[in-house]
């Protein structure tokens, strides 16, 4: 038998003898999180026996620990709302409705009518193998090592901690340069008699190196205070909420360039649904593709349906280990998507259906009775993930003003310039014959995107040049050169050239949030079709005498988003996208990339041009994003020396 550990970090294999095992089950499930509960219990429920094994003394995770208090996306849907709505019932102080620590008991009471064994204070710290097969685990309970055995092992950690005990690929932060991934401390507080929550960016870390961990969540914790202004303060969160973390190669995997392309697997263990949610504001590095949907279309709130396959959750080459939670088989974009509280319940709730399948038959996960699967899975609610909305506009925060206004309350500032739609969902139809009039207002992107999936791409260039060439307003003509540069042509290179010279900032309205600056656009295209010709205008973007320009001290009052005290965002904005540009320029032409290397150097030297873009303390979020920009740069034009 063999033992994988992670020692300092690294994995190491230990042949083994067979050891005496303290438990014995159907199905082990470590982590009792938002997917681990559901997990268990739904094993349990289709007839496996369970044990839940946490590391903690509580259960319930970012949920309950966390300050989560409410929902963003996900779909409705599973047995989560039937706890929701107990702990509505009984809650005696309102957080957004519930009081989430009452939700915890909640949950107690669910494992204990499903008969899943809970034990606390379990922390595991290897893996039993026979060949390629997971056995069971070693763990410790803080009295000393105890062994436990299982047919199916869930990995439901949130972060992979038993998937980093296997050979398998893994990967970890963002795919352009593999930074540390985004977090947030919760805190919670009273102002004017309600109660509120921040869910601010932290900034990044290593959560795997204890000293980033703690450098991290000290001054997250410190700058909370900042709240005491607004408000009289309740509490900082117990546990830090990291975002985008590992994931791993699986026998399937969801990729963002389905979702957007609107490809679908056949076998699906359950749908999510969000948007593409991002953390941070630097897009310049971002892939060609998400930069192409997220900023030259504008596009960045569109929400999708996603279809997640049964593959995606099984580490490729290895049996009796799957996973439940955030940490799958997925790229870096996808996993911000796949990571809501409400889907993380209900693909718990999924797994533990599949789990506890794949044991009665024996057999492995990806090998049940698909139909029958599905056929229990929906009935338990919990696998739909509203199917029939594949990308779209869900403008419920719109319709949350309505209705606040219709009652005479006060709603959320952050939402004050949303109109007061009629719609909460607004399907999205990628069809550039009927979108081609968007093109005349400040919501191009649907027709832009429409354009780039053309299936007939050389007309559409067509059509739009022409376009571009008879507008009559500025407008409609700005907006056919973008779409044309989508597509690679470089006719529409002189209008382009136009938009940024003029340096206006105007900025489109497709989205409730992270609306795109028309000139910065623009200078991301230059980056993509430019020449040297275009060297001398990019570089005027990074002289100090850019800063003093109209455009960047005039941000318009019904910009709602990224409007942070100490960060200028639209030079930001202009500056990240006019660097890499020009390093991509030199590196398509095959210029020197030796000699921008040094250019860069110079201009990042010391602190300089760090503080024209933020005033922000080191290790604060805009700080240290401006700074792992300007480290990937010189790696960037390094690489070529």
């Amino acid at each position: 038998m063999i033992l994988t550990a992670l020692e300092n970090g690294r994995l190491q294999a230990t042949t083994v003898a067979t050891p005496h095992f303290d438990y014995t089950a159907d199905v082990l499930c470590i982590g009792a999180g938002s997917a681990g509960v559901y997990a268990a219990d739904s094993a349990a429920r289709e007839g496996a026996s369970v044990i839940l094994c946490e590391l903690a003394e509580n259960i319930g995770g970012m949920h309950v620990c966390g300050g989560v208090t409410g929902y963003y996306y996900g779909a409705r849907g599973g047995s989560y709302e039937r706890d929701d709505e107990e702990s509505r019932r009984d809650t005696v102080f309102l957080a957004k409705g519930a009081q989430w620590e009452m939700r915890q008991i909640r949950l107690t009471e669910r494992l204990g009518r499903s008969g899943v064994r809970v034990l606390c204070r379990y922390s595991a710290t290897g893996l039993l193998w026979e060949g390629n097969r997971v056995i069971g685990i070693r763990a410790f309970d803080g009295q000393g090592e105890r062994y436990l055995r299982a047919a199916i092992t869930i990995d439901a950690t949130s972060d992979g901690h038993l998937i980093r005990m296997t050979n398998v690929e893994k990967r970890y932060g963002k795919p352009t340069d593999g930074s540390y991934v985004p977090f947030t401390v919760r805190t919670q507080y009273i102002k004017n008699g309600r109660f509120l929550s921040s869910n601010s960016d932290s900034g990044t870390m290593d959560h795997y190196d204890a000293l980033d961990f703690s450098r991290g969540t000290v001054l997250a914790h410190a700058n909370a205070a900042a709240l005491l202004k607004d408000g009289e303060m309740i509490n900082l969160a117990t546990q830090t909420g990291v975002r985008e973390g590992l994931t791993f190669l699986g026998e399937d995997t969801v990729s963002y360039r389905d979702i957007l392309l609107g490809k679908h697997p056949k076998r699906i263990l359950f749908r999510a649904y969000s948007d593409l949610d991002r953390h941070g504001s630097e897009r310049a590095t971002d892939e060609e593709l998400f930069q192409s949907f997220w900023v030259v279309a504008n596009l960045a709130t569109v929400t999708a349906s996603i279809p997640v396959p049964m593959g995606s959750v099984v580490p490729k080459g290895i049996r009796g280990l799957v996973s439940a939670g955030r940490c799958l088989s997925a790229d870096t974009y996808s996993q911000s998507a796949i990571r809501m509280n409400r889907d993380m319940f209900r693909m718990g709730e999924c797994v533990g259906i599949a789990a506890a399948m794949a044991v009665a038959a024996g057999v492995d996960f990806t090998e049940i009775d698909y139909e029958e699967y599905r056929h229990r899975a929906e009935a338990r609610g919990s696998f739909a993930g509203f199917a029939d909305r594949n990308l779209s506009f869900d403008d419920t925060y719109a319709a949350y003003l309505k209705k606040m206004r219709s009652l005479g309350r006060t709603p959320d500032p952050r939402y004050e310039g949303l109109a007061p739609l009629d719609y909460i969902h607004i399907p999205l139809e990628f069809d550039l014959e009927k979108s081609f009039p968007l093109l005349a207002t400040d919501t191009p992107g649907v027709a832009i995107w429409s354009a780039y999936l053309s299936p007939d791409r050389a007309a559409a260039a067509d059509r739009l040049s022409r376009a571009m060439s008879t507008a009559e307003e500025d407008l409609t003509r700005y907006n056919c050169a973008i779409a044309l540069g989508l597509l690679g042509d470089e006719r529409a290179l002189p209008t382009l050239r136009r938009i940024v010279r003029e340096r206006d900032c105007f900025f489109f309205k497709d989205n409730r949030r992270s609306n795109q600056f028309r000139s910065a656009v623009a200078v991301c295209l230059l980056g993509r079709l430019g020449t040297e010709e275009d060297l001398p205008l990019l570089t005027e973007l990074l002289e100090p005498e850019e800063l003093e320009r109209e455009m960047y001290h005039t941000l318009p009052a019904d910009y709602l988003y990224h409007t942070e005290p100490d960060r200028n965002f639209v030079y930001f904005a202009m500056l990240t996208h006019a660097c890499m540009a020009i390093c991509k320029i030199y590196r398509r032409r095959g210029l020197d990339m030796q000699q921008l290397h040094g250019k860069m150097q110079g201009l990042f030297a010391g602190d300089t041009l760090l503080r024209r873009v933020t005033d922000a303390r080191p290790g604060e979020p805009a700080y240290e994003e401006m700074q792992s920009f300007m480290q990937y740069v010189l790696r960037f034009t390094r690489a070529e020396e």
